[in-house]
């Protein structure tokens, strides 16, 4: 399937939907592949959070992802 052909199927797929949902979903794919070429410009907070999580990690303090997940499963009483 050619390019156009797949736009002109998921046009037509999107005029013939009344699915708010669906739409909404699309919408937000379409809005992230169109800010892919943007740059994030970080907070002075971001930042500074960043520098900190990474002294946390030259000091070795930091727990594996299976940990971690045992620790949230705990607090939410799993």
């Amino acid at each position: 399937m050619t390019v156009i052909e797949l736009k002109e199927k998921l046009i037509a797929r999107i005029s013939n939907t009344d699915d708010e949902e669906l739409l909404d979903q699309i919408s937000r794919v379409i809005d992230l592949e169109t800010r892919m070429d943007e740059i994030y410009e970080m907070s002075p907070e971001e930042i500074e959070a960043v520098k900190e999580g990474i002294a946390q990690l030259d000091n070795g303090q930091w727990v594996s992802n299976d940990e971690a997940n045992k620790m949230i499963d705990k607090c939410l009483g799993k």
